[in-house]
């Protein structure tokens, strides 16, 4: 007994201070219950207001907008005051870190909220060519806009005003997601009462990111835009077509260009040419590329053939070198470069039109070749045989242009944001290309991922690029696909990517006596891979040619070639290794080839498999 008495008054000098400590945590929990309670109301009324804000965006009613970002503000400002109350409890250990991430949530959100009431009053001015609904009165001198074009005249006049507003809106973005930032998500458990919240932690935090990233990039453009619109100087630019039909590294063969000159927003066609007439004054010997001299069998360049780089940019120097020097010219301050998906959206958006000299052009299906009858018109105006010689009928280009233009200028107000979202889809989706002289220009063209550069990455990439040689329009009827097999053993990482190559239509007649369009030939294509630098091919399967391996742009270059037939399949398959490489993480950049359509890429790894359809760029982390 005397031993147990010893052993149970032991027990009682851990067990009374262990009481104390469970009774005050008991008394903690217990007020941290009823206090956290207290804030569901407050975090149920943000959510709801959180909502009526994104559905407002997404109606275009920047009202509506207006009105819950400051009911948001005001919510906000209360759960903060309330939240106030356990501030005490950031000194307890293990409860501190939550109370002090519940309070880096709150600062974050204050933050946010400032710099969407921000950005609302810099963009209201401009609600109408964006489609936003608004009840901003028109700025004093400033004529009601009755047109697009008296938009891009006062955007070109103003826009400029709003960095001050814009520089307020990214230190707010930046200080919400330093607030994020001190946020560990592995503090959490992945999901409470079968709600996710370790995912929806990660998922705000990218998210922001993200919106603060696209933010930092959109930032110059929009500086420099008035300056691009010719405010205060007039600039001048060269469009340069590429016909998508025959792909080409940079996007489509090069068929024809024009001028257009941009004075504080006012847009003036000029000339418009055939890429023959300025090949015609091309009077200098310069050594053909190489795959040019392959497969096209010509000795010398023909500036045509220029955009053999997969690097718009570097394509451009070149073409631009030799393009300066021929007399007679003017000397552009930008060169863009469009495919036929941006004149076939344009239409979608404004309807058919006329063009005088030319004949008519929408963007519906013309069954003769089951493509847009602007397509299929041009590759007559361009492309059919003719007895005798046509001087310049591939400078469609110009008059087109002008006629699109007129149209969409006077066109109904409801359909400006379709065209501003035209625009910013072909940029994304590398319809839209832009080079321009000077080097400040040129850098906001790059970091807004306008000017088709071939990028650097740490991680793996994959860009695959298709020249069509000889094989007619075929690109119209091709469709691909892209199987990628990854395999990581240890820190080898090897890869096989398979392109399937599907021709369904039948072929055309290509007989020149025949005198009918050629639209659908025998496919010719040259296919290089650009892949991280130092990786090592192990196997091609399916080419017609020896495989070539080079470097170029810092990557590692697999070359091959092929023909295909109309009315056939054809796959080619790389093997490679890659170099070694930080991994642990797997990421892989996907790079499109401008002029193509949506690809599919379907990704095995390690026996898990997703599918990726590639419109623009896209990062792919894997798991």
């Amino acid at each position: 007994m005397k031993i147990n008495f010893k052993f149970n008054k032991k027990i009682l000098y851990f067990l009374i201070p262990l009481a104390a400590i469970i009774l005050l945590l008991g008394g903690f929990g217990i007020y941290g219950y009823f206090t956290s309670k207290s804030f569901v109301p407050n975090i149920q009324a943000l959510q709801e207001a959180g909502t009526k804000l994104s559905t407002a965006f997404q109606s275009q009613d920047l009202i509506a907008a207006k009105l819950q970002a400051e009911n948001l503000s005001k919510l906000m400002g209360e759960l903060d005051t309330k939240y106030q109350k356990v501030g005490w409890t950031s000194f307890i250990p293990f409860l501190g870190a939550y109370q002090k991430d519940g309070q880096h949530g709150i600062n974050a959100g204050k933050y946010l909220i400032k710099s969407v009431e921000t950005l609302i009053a810099s963009v209201e001015p401009y609600a109408d060519l964006l489609g936003f609904k608004t009840d901003i009165a028109t700025p004093s001198g400033q004529p009601k806009a009755q047109s697009i074009e008296d938009r891009i005249v006062f955007m070109a006049q103003t826009l400029d005003k709003i960095s001050p507003d814009l520089e307020k809106v990214e230190a707010d973005m930046a200080a919400a997601q330093k607030e994020l930032d001190q946020i560990d998500p592995a503090r959490y458990p992945e999901s409470i009462s079968g709600k996710n919240i370790r995912s929806k932690i990660v998922e705000v935090k990218t998210t922001v990111a993200e919106s603060s990233q696209l933010l930092s990039q959109a930032k110059p453009l929009i500086k420099l835009l008035p300056d691009l619109l010719g405010n205060p100087n007039s600039k001048t630019y060269m469009v340069l077509f590429q016909n998508d039909a025959e792909l080409r590294p940079t996007g489509g063969f090069m068929t024809a260009y024009a001028f257009l000159r941009v004075t504080k927003g006012k847009i003036e066609p000029l000339s418009s040419f055939d890429i023959y007439d300025l090949d015609a004054r091309f009077n200098k010997k310069v050594p053909a590329p190489e795959a040019v001299k392959k497969y096209l069998n010509e000795t010398y360049l023909n500036l045509r053939n220029s955009n053999m780089s997969p690097d718009y940019k570097v394509s451009m120097d070149l073409f631009y070198k030799y393009y300066r020097d021929i007399p007679g010219f003017p000397k552009p301050d930008g060169i863009i470069a469009i495919d036929t998906r941006f004149p076939v959206e344009i239409l979608k958006v404004i309807g058919p039109i006329g063009v005088g000299g030319w004949g008519n052009f929408s963007s519906e299906n013309d069954p003769a070749c089951d493509c847009p009858q602007v397509v299929y018109a041009l590759e007559q105006i361009a492309d059919r045989p003719v007895a005798g010689v046509r001087a310049g009928r591939k400078a469609v280009l110009g008059p087109l242009m002008h006629s699109m233009m007129a149209n969409a200028i006077g066109s109904p107000k409801h359909t400006w944001p379709k065209m501003v979202n035209v625009v910013l889809d072909a940029i994304k989706q590398k319809h839209l290309l832009f080079y321009f002289m000077e080097d400040k220009t040129q850098k906001v063209a790059e970091d807004f991922n306008a000017a088709g550069r071939i990028r650097a990455y740490s991680y793996d990439y994959l860009h695959i690029n298709d020249a069509n040689f000889g094989g007619a329009k075929s690109d119209m009827y091709i469709t691909r696909e892209v199987e990628q097999e990854i395999e990581k053993s240890g820190d080898t990482v090897t890869k096989t990517v398979s392109i399937n190559y599907n021709n369904p239509r039948k072929g055309s007649n290509c007989n020149l006596e025949a005198g009918q369009l050629c639209l659908n030939g025998v496919y010719r294509d040259y296919i290089r891979l650009l892949v991280p630098k130092g990786s090592k091919l192990l196997s091609v399967v399916g080419s017609e040619v020896k495989e070539q391996v080079s470097e170029d742009m810092d990557k590692t270059v697999f070359e091959a070639f092929f023909t295909m037939r109309p009315q056939s399949s054809s796959k080619i398959v790389f093997k490679y290794e890659l170099p070694p490489l930080e991994l642990s993480t797997y990421r892989m950049y996907i790079q499109k080839q401008p002029g193509t359509p949506s690809i599919r890429h379907t990704i095995v790894f390690n026996g898990s498999q997703i599918v990726v359809d590639v419109d623009q760029d896209k990062e792919v982390t894997l798991n």
